[in-house]
């Protein structure tokens, strides 16, 4: 794997598209996060300028530059359905799944993330976060209708790399990519301080 600096963010040789998944009911933000602004920007936002024409899944019109809008209809299966959708959309060999509510990702982890070959990379805290996941697409296409829920992938995967966060902040020192919001109290940022160990699981 290959890396260069370009200004103050490295870029891995791994190409890859993104899935943000914005479908959900926000029921614990009481209204839909997506569309929280914070310092004058959306949540949705945030992370959609992180990428270059991200596949965003929705079950409302969005107006959103620079993404490919995906509009899911029909019963709410929760993100299974929605990344059934997106996957249509998908070119690449890889693809980053992610969600509106982690607003504060950075691109240089999303990169890091994916510049690791295997056929599930995610980090791990208290727990893994497939919601942060970079995976093979065929890998997905192969398995998507065999769970209802993401993290059951790795039931069905050869290797998959759990990343600690003694290894993430390498690529984000503060962690604060990691911070999940689905509450307005998530806003008030606390600093991850868990600290895990990647490893790698390989059947």
């Amino acid at each position: 794997m290959c890396c260069i600096r370009k200004g103050k963010r490295l870029s891995y040789s791994y190409s890859y598209d993104a899935i943000i998944l914005a479908g959900g009911l926000s029921k614990r933000f009481g209204f839909d996060k997506c569309c929280f602004t914070i310092n004058s920007k959306t949540m949705l936002e945030r992370v959609v300028e992180q990428f270059e024409k991200p596949i965003v899944v929705s079950r409302s019109y969005r107006k959103l530059d620079n993404a490919i809008l995906v509009l899911e209809s029909g019963d709410y299966r929760g993100p299974i359905k929605g990344l059934e959708e997106g996957l249509k959309y998908v070119k690449k060999d890889r693809v980053f799944i992610t969600g509106c509510d982690f607003p504060f990702l950075t691109r240089n982890l999303v990169d890091y993330i994916c510049s690791k070959n295997y056929d599930i990379v995610m980090p791990i805290t208290e727990e893994p976060q497939p919601l942060l996941g970079c995976y093979s697409t065929p890998f997905l296409k192969q398995n998507i209708k065999k769970v209802d829920r993401l993290i059951d992938l790795i039931l069905f995967s050869k290797h998959v790399y759990f990343i600690g966060t003694n290894e993430i902040i390498r690529a984000d020192p503060t962690l604060t990519s990691l911070i999940n919001v689905n509450s307005i109290v998530d806003l008030i940022l606390r600093p991850i301080r868990i600290y895990s160990l990647s490893r790698l699981i390989i059947r």
